[in-house]
């Protein structure tokens, strides 16, 4: 999308969303097998813009398109969430959060650790402390208990930007528990 004007930006983005949906909607396929095939065939997108256009833009774009995908990825979002090393996983990131740590401390640590083969990002840990959680989590004093961490976080990183400064990387901005950052800019 390099050398497109805002508009033509958008309007491209709108055209991938939707054709990305249309392939899930015909093959049934995962978010992975997705970004596989678009990046083998079409144009390069990692599993994470699939499941951000599938998940967030879709619903705004198109919500017709967006009711026939719904099923799709909740077929296969168990398959993940079932897995013992997501699990171990996500029950870690709360675990750190819930001891002070922020999202990109807890990066860090979990990378820190050798026997990891596939590193996490921060994006993996904020899916794993909100929507992953509430997947697989039943007590709901858990679940509270990280938004209200969530929460602190963003209002401490709201805090230290005076001292920071404005230029943080969208990495560590502070986010909405819907994936929007705090101080309103889009992703």
């Amino acid at each position: 999308m390099e050398g497109l004007t805002g508009d033509q930006k958008y309007d491209e983005m709108v055209r991938r969303v939707k054709e990305v949906a249309d392939y899930a909607i015909e093959t049934g396929a995962s978010t992975r097998q997705i970004s596989k095939y678009f990046t083998e065939n079409r144009f390069k997108i990692s599993n994470a813009t699939v499941c951000s256009y599938l998940n967030q833009r879709l619903p705004k774009i198109d919500p017709e398109r967006y009711a026939l995908v719904k099923p799709i990825i909740d077929k296969n979002t168990p398959k993940t969430i079932e897995s013992v090393e997501v699990k171990k996983r996500i029950y870690n990131a709360v675990a750190l959060l819930l001891r002070g740590f922020t999202i990109p401390q807890i990066v860090e640590e979990i990378n820190a650790n050798p026997e990891r083969i596939e590193k996490v990002t921060f994006d993996i840990i904020y899916d794993d402390l909100t929507r992953r959680l509430k997947a697989i989590e039943k007590d709901n004093q858990i679940i509270e208990d990280v938004k209200r961490r969530l929460s602190e976080n963003r209002i401490d990183a709201l805090n230290n930007q005076g001292i920071n400064g404005p230029n943080l990387s969208a990495r560590n901005q502070p986010r909405n528990v819907d994936g929007t950052f705090a101080s309103g800019k889009r992703k």
